[in-house]
């Protein structure tokens, strides 16, 4: 977004413009009328102040999701691979009786894994488990 910053004769201070398409409010200026605009002879001087919008930290770097689980890829039976993707895509139905029922065909156990947290959060942590 632009704006002028103008220094007129009769006024002590300097004056700050938005430079916009559509003139919703005062001290703004339609793009089509800025060169009208500083023709002015009331204008003493002028300075073209270009503002950059603000994204992420102050740094101007983006901050990245970090899970704090590592992913594991797990080797995911056939015998339970339907119910545990349909699970993971759908965030419902990840309860102590489901995992319980899963234990059976796995080597490791799943309940220790998910740290006893069920539901949306233990089908969201079936993806790092298994590397779906």
């Amino acid at each position: 977004m632009s704006r002028v910053a103008v220094k007129y004769k009769d006024r002590p201070n300097t004056t700050i413009y938005k430079i916009v398409c559509f003139k919703k409010g005062k001290n703004e200026i339609l793009v089509d009328n800025i060169r009208e605009f500083l023709k002015n002879p009331n204008i003493e001087s002028y300075e073209m102040i270009e503002v950059k919008p603000r994204t992420g930290n102050s740094e101007g770097e983006n901050k990245t999701y970090e899970s704090k689980y590592e992913r594991e890829n797990n080797k995911l039976p056939k015998a339970i691979a339907k119910e545990v993707i349909q699970v993971a895509t759908s965030l419902k139905g990840c309860t102590r009786d489901t995992i319980n029922r899963w234990n059976i065909h796995l080597d490791f156990d799943l309940n220790e894994k998910l740290n006893g947290k069920y539901g949306f959060t233990g089908a969201k942590r079936l993806y790092s488990i298994f590397g779906l």
